[in-house]
């Protein structure tokens, strides 16, 4: 992941001419179509990026050949540098002489739709799922496992037989360590530079007048409640008896117990001094207290 950003990063600057910082989203995939053992990167690039006096330069073309042996430099530096051994230097040396013009990177010319929806739609999906779906399993006899993908090569339907442990071993390969992180973020993208470059580029687009190209789209928080409404359509802090909107008195886990008590919130005075109020007189604020058990933490 390093790697492929620190070929941009230098591709970037090198065709621009001006050290140019821009945000990138590196998503990690090990599996191939077929569910062999695939791994290859997929990055989102901002079309441009900022300068170090904070000036924006946008990127409406980009020389894509000079990836291939940018990426097989930085890859092959990388191996020499983490590895070290005479083995894996020699196999690099011989990688040099087969591959004279650099490593492939896939590569979609043309524009790209607006916002990335339908990579980063991709990409979302992928991240949940597993390599293969249930509904590519064409037949299992308790032996063997039949199952069809699309070839990459040949644009068409490949159907495989294996065993079950072969087709166990292909699937549990693609299970990353615990606490490994398939999705990155570097540059304007990196958590620690979120909130500054946000204000940044909100004065930009208003000097601009209108958005910045590329798939960088300031959007706005929503709370869990909303998030909840507008994918299930169903408000998790509205009783189901009398209709009337919830507070969250406490949160409860099976294994960790009690993680969130507003009593106590309450007695370590986290709201202040507050003068009570009629019944009736808050309107919403009048609302019954219900304790609130998730499972699912």
């Amino acid at each position: 992941m390093q790697c492929g950003v620190a070929m941009l990063r230098e591709a970037l600057s090198w065709f621009k001419k001006v050290k140019l910082e821009a945000g990138y989203v590196v998503v990690l995939e090990t599996a191939g179509r077929s569910g062999h053992w695939n791994p290859h990167l997929h990055i989102l690039m901002t079309s441009g990026g900022m300068t170090p006096q904070q000036q924006w330069r946008e990127v409406d073309y980009f020389p894509f050949t000079v990836l291939h042996k940018k990426w097989q430099y930085h890859l092959c530096t990388m191996l020499k540098q983490r590895v070290g051994t005479r083995v894996i230097k020699a196999k690099i040396d011989a990688l040099w002489r087969k591959y004279p013009r650099g490593l492939v990177a896939y590569l979609e010319e043309g524009k790209v739709p607006a916002g990335g929806e339908g990579l980063a739609y991709y990409l979302a999906k992928y991240v949940v799922s597993p390599p293969i779906s249930l509904r590519r399993i064409l037949r299992y006899d308790g032996q063997r496992v039949r199952y069809w993908y699309n070839d990459h090569k040949t644009k068409q339907r490949q159907e495989e037989e294996v065993s079950a442990l072969t087709f166990i071993g292909r699937m549990v390969q693609h299970i990353l360590p615990k606490g490994f992180h398939r999705i990155r973020y570097y540059g304007l993208h990196a958590t620690c530079k979120a909130k500054k470059v946000k204000e940044v580029l909100t004065r930009l687009m208003v000097a601009l007048g209108r958005l910045i190209k590329g798939t960088y789209r300031i959007t706005a928080r929503h709370t869990y409640r909303e998030r909840v409404l507008a994918s299930t359509g169903r408000d998790p802090l509205r009783c189901g008896r009398c209709g009337r909107a919830m507070l969250l008195w406490q949160v409860w886990h099976p294994r960790y117990g009690v993680v969130y008590d507003e009593l106590q919130a309450i007695k370590r005075g986290q709201y202040g001094p507050c003068r009570r109020l009629p019944p009736g007189a808050g309107g919403e604020g009048d609302m019954p207290m219900t304790q609130l058990a998730l499972t699912g933490l």
